[in-house]
Formats: structure tokens, sequence, C-alpha cells
């Protein structure tokens, strides 16, 4: 048998950066980001033999992080995957270099408000979960690039208008029908942008609101169908992307018996599960 090596990617992965952006006036701009770098090309002499000669060190693609956020203003998560992405693919000494891949992930810092509403200028609150993600890749220099955006951890929950009926039925099935139940999840959502320049802040803020506004306004008769019914909301909401995938967990809430402790079951009480849940997904495309 002879084997070979088929493919090899190499990179620095949880890079992370905060950059405080002083704006005149005193007011700050926060950015904090968590990310992944990853190369591709003609690097098997390393892999084969040990040959470093065409190595970049993972070390210095941290530094790079480092330098090019003291270096550069940055707009927002996407302008700055591309500009990482740029720096590797333009890279002089790597001529050998095929592809790039930047995966970035913002954290949710929100400005304060005093109590008649009006923004602190340095003081943040953490938003919670739910990080903004982008994905950048490309080839080498002058080569176009593919951007996406997304969400991870969107924590959603309605207590009502969401049912699961008339589903097959076999041998092992225990699940009753549910006409009127509990809808929780945590959505990824991961959008690709047409090519060129875009507003990538306010298309973010826009594709989030209207996912969002979608979940609580349909009557879901499945997850399968909320999940499509979203991402057509979020297509409608910015014109600049694509295609959406998203992916929805069912966190399951089951409805509490308590009949044998003598009370009336008036689907109030239930039991908050984590393990084991479904797991829906889809990509949404322009056509």
């Amino acid at each position: 048998m002879t084997a070979h090596l088929s493919d090899n990617a190499y990179g620095k992965s949880r890079v992370r950066v905060t950059k405080v952006q002083r704006e005149p006036a005193g007011r700050h701009e926060l950015f904090e980001f968590d990310i992944d770098i990853q190369l591709r090309g003609g690097f098997d002499a390393c892999y084969l033999s040990g040959d470093n000669t065409g190595v970049l060190p993972t070390d210095t693609m941290k530094n790079t992080v480092y330098a090019l956020a003291a270096q550069h203003r940055i707009d927002s998560a996407e302008q700055f995957a591309l500009l990482l992405s740029g720096h590797f693919a333009g890279h002089p000494q790597l001529p050998h270099l095929s592809g790039v891949r930047i995966d970035l992930r913002q954290a949710r810092w929100k400005r304060v408000r005093d109590e008649n509403g009006k923004e602190h200028p340095w003081a943040f609150v953490n938003g919670g979960t739910q990080p903004r993600t982008s994905r950048d890749e490309r080839g080498r220099a002058g080569s176009p690039a593919a951007v996406w955006g997304g969400i991870e951890d969107l924590l959603l929950l309605k207590t009502t208008d969401s049912a699961f009926v008339n589903f097959v039925r076999d041998a092992y099935t225990t699940l009753p029908d549910a006409s009127d139940r509990i809808f929780a999840t945590a959505v990824r959502a991961t959008w690709r942008y047409a090519p060129g320049e875009h507003d990538w802040n306010g298309a973010g803020d826009a594709i989030r609101a209207a996912m969002i506004g979608r979940f609580a306004g349909h009557k879901s008769l499945a997850v399968q169908q909320t999940l499509h019914a979203m991402g057509e909301a979020a297509m409608a909401a910015r014109a600049a992307i694509a295609e959406i995938e998203i992916w929805m967990p069912n966190q399951h809430r089951i409805p509490t018996d308590l009949r044998p402790m003598g009370l009336e079951n008036r689907n109030e009480v239930f039991v908050t599960t984590a393990e084991p849940f479904g797991l829906i997904g889809g990509t949404i495309r322009r056509t």
C-alpha cells in the first residue's frame, strides 16, 4: 500500500484580542475577538521531512493579530477578518500558499446607558451570549474573498404558538402529539454575503432582528417550518446575503405529570432538559 499526504492545513486557534479605539471627545469603541487562522498550500515538506523553511510559525500568526489591530482602525468583525486574510494571502514569503481561512467570534459588549438613556462614553455591559461571527476565505493575493457573517447561541423561547403533530409512528414511537408546547432553541446562523463591500454591522443587526421577530410571530407546526420562515425573513432583511445556513437545537421542556401528587396538569410546569435534543438544520439560498 502506498500512502500520500492528500491535504494539509495548519494555523493558530483561539487568539484573543481586545481593542480599545479611542475616539475624539473621550468616546471609546470596544472590540473583543476570538480568532482562528488557518493556512493551506504547499507545506508538504514540513509534514514529510520536518523541513520548516516554508512554514510561518503559528506564534507569528498570533502576533500578526495584535500588530494589525494596533495599526488599523476596526469597524466590524468582517472588516478585521478581511484585513487578516488579505495580509496572509499577500505574504511575500509564502508564495506556496493556496488558501487562507479566518474564523472570528466577537463578544457582545453593549454601551452602558444612564437612567435617561444617554450612552456612557467608555463603560460597557456584557450582552450575554450570542457572539457575532465572521468567516473569510480566499486564495493568494488578488483572488476574491468569500465572506460569511453569523451569530451563535441566540437563545430564543416562546411559551405557545408551537405544535408538533401527525408525524411518522412506528413500534418504537412513544412521543404524543403536542398541539401547544414550549419552543426553546439556541440558534446558530451563518450567512454568505454577495461579493462587494457591505454595511457589515447594519446587516448583522438587521438579520438578527428579523430572525427574532419571525420566531416570535410565527405559528410553528414544526421546528423545520420555523427555521425556514426565519431564513426567509433574514433574506428579506438584507439583499446583501446570498444564502443563510441555520441550525436550531430543540431544547425540550417536557410537561411534568402532576397527577400522582393529586394535582391537575394545566400545561404550566415542565422539566427542563439539556440532553438529548433534536437538532434541525437547513440552508436557504436566494433564487
